[in-house]
This record gives C-alpha cells, structure tokens and sequence, in this order.
C-alpha cells in the first residue's frame, strides 16, 4: 500500500500520457486503486505494487482506446509496454537515489562531532567556508580542505556500505 501512495504521481502521469484527458486519466486511475485494493483485500501478495498497478493501467488503456476507435488513434500494445519499461528504469533510478541516501546520512551519523558541525554549519545554514571558518576559528583555507576531506570519506563510506549490501559494484 504505501509503495502505491509512494508512486501514484508516476502511475497517474503514466495514465495521462495516454489519454491526454485529465477526467478519463482520474477514472481509470481509479479503477487501478479499485483493483489494486481488492486484490490486497483478497490477500493477493503483490511483490511490486507499482509494476503491478501499471500493468493493471496498461490493460486498462487498451480497453479504453478499444472503445473509443472512432475518437482518435488507437494505442498499440508494443507502445504501450516500451512505456511501461521506461516508468519501470525510472522507478529503479529512484530506488538506487534512494538507498544511496540512506547510506549516505548513516555515514554522516558515523562522522566525528567537529566534522558534521562542519557540514551543518556550510550546508543546512548555507554559510560561506569564509564564514564558517570565522564561527569555527579557522582559516578558509582549513576549512575548504577539511570540506573536502569530509566529502570524500563520505562518499567512500556510502560506497562501501552499498557494496557491502550488494547493491553496488
């Protein structure tokens, strides 16, 4: 359920693609959760709701263009599952964003004291180095170097805890 909530901007954007009617695109979007629900409350074990749901949409789709030949141009299926597989990538981009987030702000957490200061200080106030250097008593130069320091043991350490998870190489 909270996968659907998650991606129910992506699956109505994916339904409106297709009917470029923002009334047809709710109906249908809709049934989609119609469905979607009633499978979970059947206890149909949905291991990716969104492919699910666009699946669900494509099937939809197909049978709202069959109804309405003499409106416009049909869909042809083929479109309509290249469509799919690029939604599908895109979820999968996001995902990867994702958990390379979390694995990032567990690093952080693992950061000395002085060093996430430092971070706070330049990016949650968005101060200057020079003005993060006066609040810490330091030279612009100190601070820049120790900036890059810190970044690059951030991003070593997200590495290695994605690598260690098996989700990079």
């Amino acid at each position: 359920m909270a996968e659907f909530v998650a991606t129910r901007h992506a699956l109505f954007a994916f339904i409106y693609g297709f009917t470029r009617n923002p009334h047809d695109a709710e109906d249908l979007f809709q049934e989609v959760w119609l469905r979607f629900s009633r499978a979970l409350a059947e206890g149909t074990e949905i291991q990716e709701q969104a492919k699910w749901c666009r699946a669900t949409a494509r099937n939809l789709l197909l049978h709202y263009w069959r109804d309405r030949r003499h409106d416009a141009v049909p869909v042809d299926p083929e479109l309509l599952e290249l469509v799919d597989q690029a939604f599908a990538e895109q979820s999968a981009s996001q995902e990867s964003w994702r958990l390379r987030q979390e694995a990032l702000s567990r690093c952080v957490e693992e950061l000395p004291d002085r060093a996430r200061e430092l971070l706070r200080l330049k990016y949650d106030e968005s101060l200057s180095a020079g003005q993060v250097a006066d609040r810490l008593r330091q030279s612009t130069a100190a601070v820049l170097m120790s900036l890059s320091r810190v970044r690059k043991a951030l991003r070593d350490c997200a590495q290695r805890k994605l690598k260690a998870e098996g989700l990079a190489p």
